[in-house]
């Protein structure tokens, strides 16, 4: 008898240690507006005012509202024609994970209104449900805890554990005098910090998600053929606008462009408008040539 009281208090204790133990749910929000609230961006502009300004005029700022059309493929078409497959938020996050990181902490339903949203967005753009929808998920992107947080130690995980919460991570080490607590991880300044949504990604239940080469080629090609230049060397070099393939002056930096012009007349002939079939007609052949200057595939993204 005693040895069974003694093995039932040791069973209870393990199961309150088990239980102490457990982290603590994640809140979850329930609208967009309580998501962006929990991610609310717009405080870091008190302090890094220029910073937010080149952010709001950068494609990480519309992530969403930028690719509707291959998330609305990718639910409407994929998930629901191809692979029979129901929306949920595992789902959802295949794209969402990296256009917009913040609805990891989505409730289930709110995951799926999102995923319908973007359905509506593209489908219905030119009516009144389609505008409302799209007004709805441009609140939605990659914003500055995007990085500075949620992705900060995404890269190694494992090693790094989950970020912190109320931490701003960057590259340049801490702040002890600043408005928040600041933690240096040095993954932000290497290229395999973009490389987790610009290139392969990994899902949640294991399925490999490839939207675009970019990574592949730069480490591949570039890498392998002695390229020694990180994303962030090219692509900040506007800080926090991320230039690319939409500014004019990264392209043209980019890529090398010549143009070889070759004069020559045709052989007289039955040319249609012209009366005397026996003049030469003046012709011209144009060859352009175009070079990859930078550490990638080109087009990509």
């Amino acid at each position: 008898m005693k040895v069974l009281v003694l093995l039932f208090r040791s069973i209870c204790t393990l199961g309150i240690f088990l239980f102490l133990c457990q982290p603590l749910a994640a809140k979850e929000a329930q609208t967009i507006d309580e998501l962006v609230a929990m991610f609310d961006d717009s405080k870091c502009a008190e302090c890094h005012e220029q910073i937010y300004k080149e952010w709001k005029s950068s494609w990480h700022a519309k992530a969403v509202v930028s690719s509707l059309k291959g998330m609305h493929n990718f639910v409407a078409i994929g998930l629901a024609k191809e692979w029979k497959t129901e929306l949920t938020k595992t789902e959802i996050l295949k794209c969402l994970d990296c256009h917009a990181p913040a609805v990891e902490y989505a409730s289930e339903k709110l995951a799926q209104e999102i995923g319908n949203l973007i359905v509506t967005a593209h489908k219905d753009k030119d009516g009144e449900a389609g505008k409302k929808a799209k007004a709805e998920l441009a609140k939605l992107n990659v914003g500055c805890l995007s990085c500075h947080n949620l992705k900060a130690t995404a890269v190694a995980r494992g090693l790094r554990g989950k970020p912190e919460k109320d931490v701003i991570y960057g590259p340049n080490g801490a702040d002890t005098d600043g408005a928040h607590k600041t933690m240096e991880t040095v993954d932000m300044s290497r290229s395999v910090f973009c490389m987790q949504c610009h290139g392969i990604y990994k899902a949640a239940d294991g399925e490999t998600i490839q939207c675009n080469t970019l990574s592949g080629s730069y480490q591949n090609t570039y890498i392998n053929l002695g390229g020694s230049k990180t994303c962030q060397e090219c692509h900040m070099k506007k800080g926090h606008m991320f230039p690319g393939g939409h500014d004019l002056e990264t392209v043209a930096e980019g890529l090398g462009f010549d143009v070889e012009i070759t004069p020559y007349q045709h052989l007289p002939g039955k040319v249609k408008g012209v009366k005397d079939t026996k003049k030469w007609v003046p012709s011209v052949i144009i060859t352009a040539f175009v070079k990859n200057k930078t550490g990638h595939r080109v087009p990509d993204g």
